[in-house]
């Protein structure tokens, strides 16, 4: 996921999995490069729904952002086309 703002930011991400709730929240920490422009990497994440909680500070302003995501199942590469007969 990516985000863009118009200044340099530190972001802490609360990842609540909506779709599996018996899973503990996570919180990371992301700072976005020197453009504003944030990546927030998604793999590896259990798929499913996800609300992502967004909070930083810019100009000694507390700031507050809810995006809700939806992780996709990954395919397994090992795993051969079936062929028709």
């Amino acid at each position: 996921m990516s985000l863009c703002f118009d200044h340099p930011v530190a972001v802490k991400v609360f990842f609540i999995c909506t779709s599996a709730p018996h899973l503990d929240p996570q919180i990371k920490t992301f700072r976005s490069d020197e453009n504003g422009f944030l990546s927030i990497p998604l793999e590896g994440m259990v798929s499913g729904k996800w609300k992502l909680m967004l909070e930083w500070n810019h100009d000694g302003r507390d700031f507050c952002m809810e995006k809700t995501v939806e992780v996709p199942v990954e395919q397994d590469k090992t795993v051969q086309p079936k062929k028709w007969l």
